[in-house]
């Protein structure tokens, strides 16, 4: 897969997003853990198709460890958790834990223990430092949901929309067209980027 984007740096004091833009990315995670969940399991497992490497699982049980080299580190989802975690001097990474429904921004070399997480090493505090890794994660995400749409169609992606919206605690956020369009802009940095209430609103 090819890189979506150079990730868009901006000055503090111009950042463009707020506290509701972050909110609006965690939602949009809690419902891509449920993507990643169907890709597993569909035509043999898509995850490994798109270049992940099935691990042993540490901490919780039942749920399985993939990895993915990218952007000088390496992309990790696990049913519990999910996120980016640098090699070296690459930056800081980031987290996203599940249970939690929160972002965090970290500084960590190893990528952490679903279920065993050490609070200390994780940053939510400054949303405006959140947001910026949050802003890279969605790039990789772009990326990937680009290949799935070339490799599934997009009527594969609203069929796991439409499976999701339909569990009864489930918290379905935008549509499948609506997301794509959203994260990608959040993802390169649009100043013009609405709250995603605003999309769903305008259907």
């Amino acid at each position: 897969m090819s890189s979506f984007c150079e990730q868009t740096r901006i000055d503090s004091g111009q950042y463009p997003y707020t506290r509701g833009h972050l909110n609006d990315f965690t939602a949009a995670l809690g419902q891509q853990m449920f993507f990643w969940g169907r890709d597993v399991v569909t035509e043999g497992n898509l995850l490994l198709e798109a270049g992940f490497e099935k691990r042993p699982s540490q901490g919780l049980q039942g749920t399985s460890c993939y990895r993915l080299g990218w952007g000088g580190g390496w992309v990790e989802l696990h049913g519990a958790c999910a996120g980016w975690f640098p090699a070296g001097e690459s930056g800081a990474g980031f987290l996203f834990i599940r249970a939690d429904r929160r972002c965090y921004s970290h500084r960590l070399g190893e990528a952490v223990v679903p279920g065993r997480y050490d609070y200390a090493a994780l940053e939510s505090s400054d949303w405006r430092q959140v947001l910026r890794d949050a802003q890279r994660f969605a790039g990789w995400l772009c990326e990937y949901e680009g290949w799935i749409l070339r490799r599934k169609g997009l009527l594969y992606r609203r069929g796991c929309w439409e499976m999701y919206a339909k569990l009864t605690a489930s918290r379905p956020w935008l549509e499948v067209g609506l997301a794509q369009q959203w994260l990608r802009r959040f993802a390169s940095g649009d100043k013009k980027l609405e709250r995603s209430r605003m999309l769903k609103a305008r259907g």
